[in-house]
């Protein structure tokens, strides 16, 4: 296969991705239907579907094309890898795709995620799109499907509410503190973050970094040395009661006990 034709193929395979995901968003799809939307002879198209399944990017039964969420996830983070249109992957991908892959992320970074947290305080009822917990960094992340950064007034502007969120948030740590599952901790550094799709540099705004879910791995990475360039707040938690500090003791060990019957 010459360089023409590997380069015909792979653009070809960009192509499907991005036409997968357009086409599964509401369901399954007839694979009959494709070579008329995305205009690839079907002899090719048979072979990257393969392909595609071979990659547990999709499953095939009976000419009929289907996704779960974790195929969908995987679609868009290669689509976007190998080059294609963020704009046309974001458009593809539902809310909650996004905030799920946004969370996933994180998970696979050793952090524990809790979505969409809502709290009450101020008189008022509040919503973090991610709270991630890795001690003593607890992130909060409000997701966006910006495409061109955040240089409007309109992105600006929700930063600066996610800013007032965090800091609502972190004056009443204490009382939020078993909801968020942070028991046994004895400090916390809160860091308001905000995740995009777009595959743009990190950006920071108000010292509140914008970070493309696909550099989400190698900024967390870096966390530690970008830690002071960036908007925080460090708070120290009261010590546990006796008796609440057993009980997340026993708690644990329960915990513990079924992993190892598992």
């Amino acid at each position: 296969m010459g360089p023409r034709t590997t380069h015909f193929v792979s653009q070809t395979f960009l192509h499907i991705l991005t036409a997968l995901l357009e086409a599964t968003r509401d369901g399954p799809v007839r694979a009959s239907v494709l070579p008329e939307r995305i205009h690839v002879a079907g002899d090719t198209l048979k072979g990257l579907l393969d392909e595609a399944h071979e990659d547990g990017l999709l499953h095939i039964e009976n000419g009929e094309i289907t996704q779960d969420i974790s195929q969908r996830l995987a679609t868009a983070v290669k689509a976007i890898r190998v080059g294609a249109d963020v704009e046309a992957v974001s458009r593809s991908l539902t809310w909650l795709e996004f905030e799920e892959l946004s969370a996933r992320v994180f998970e696979e970074n050793g952090f524990r995620v809790m979505r969409r947290f809502r709290f009450m305080a101020e008189g008022r009822r509040w919503e973090l799109d991610l709270l991630a917990a890795r001690a003593p960094y607890l992130i909060c992340g409000e997701c966006k499907h910006w495409r061109k950064g955040i240089g409007n007034q309109t992105a600006r502007g929700i930063i600066e509410t996610h800013l007032e969120k965090t800091e609502v948030f972190t004056g009443h740590i204490e009382e939020l503190r078993k909801r968020a599952g942070l028991g046994g901790w004895s400090k916390a550094i809160i860091v308001p973050m905000a995740l995009t799709l777009s595959a743009t540099p990190m950006e920071i705004y108000h010292r509140v970094p914008s970070v493309s879910v696909l550099a989400l791995p190698s900024f967390l990475g870096e966390f530690d040395g970008q830690l002071e360039r960036l908007a925080h707040f460090r708070t120290n938690l009261k010590p546990l009661e006796p008796g609440l500090k057993q009980t997340v003791l026993m708690k644990r060990s329960v915990n513990d006990s079924r992993r190892v019957r598992r």
